[in-house]
């Protein structure tokens, strides 16, 4: 079983609860990265505007640049292809938050240790949903099982044609995001996207 998560760009009003939901469960003080960055791009001169608003997260590759230059061994892949830190191999050295193409994994302050979305492995092993999913009021967030075909989340992504960002570095994301218009001024899958 491997997982992964479906954002559907459409449905995502920019109300953070994904955002303040995974700093609260995480116990992520104010003033810290948290694991959820919401984008909120406007593209267009009046009157033709786009407004786009999307959260971005670890994108849990299947290469991830972040595991590979650890040479701690403190960035591993756990057997449902989940990019996790070992915080007591880690040393606060950084190198994978420079390897990220996506900008997701951040120093924390407490401890100066390494720290990314890990899709709460700690509610899924009991079942439950990754807590940005369960406090999304719009649905825009959808979690399972990548290796099923027909779980929810794999028939989504081949009915909206869903696509991972930055395709161009080949890591393979399993975070797939459906309506978003990957041409978008400022927002180059190419390019690192900004803070």
């Amino acid at each position: 079983m491997t997982y992964g998560l479906l954002i559907d760009v459409s449905k995502c009003t920019g109300c953070r609860s994904c955002v303040v939901g995974c700093k609260n469960w995480h116990d992520i003080p104010a003033g810290e990265h948290g694991r959820i960055r919401l984008m909120d791009l406007t593209t267009g001169e009046y009157p033709d505007v786009s407004r786009w608003i999307f959260p971005v997260m670890c994108m849990q590759c299947a290469y991830p640049p972040c595991v590979s230059v650890c040479r701690y061994d403190a960035g591993f892949i756990d057997e449902h292809g989940i990019v996790s830190v070992n915080l007591k191999k880690c040393v606060g050295c950084e190198l994978c938050t420079l390897a990220c193409p996506y900008g997701q994994r951040h120093m924390g302050q407490k401890g100066k240790v390494a720290k990314g979305c890990d899709f709460c492995m700690d509610r899924v092993r009991e079942g439950q949903q990754p807590y940005c999913v369960e406090t999304c009021p719009t649905d825009a967030l959808i979690f399972g099982d990548l290796d099923n075909p027909q779980s929810t989340i794999s028939t989504l992504i081949q009915q909206e044609k869903a696509q991972p960002l930055k395709k161009k570095f080949r890591t393979r994301p399993k975070v797939f995001y459906a309506n978003l218009n990957h041409g978008l001024p400022g927002f180059s899958p190419s390019r690192k996207a900004p803070h």
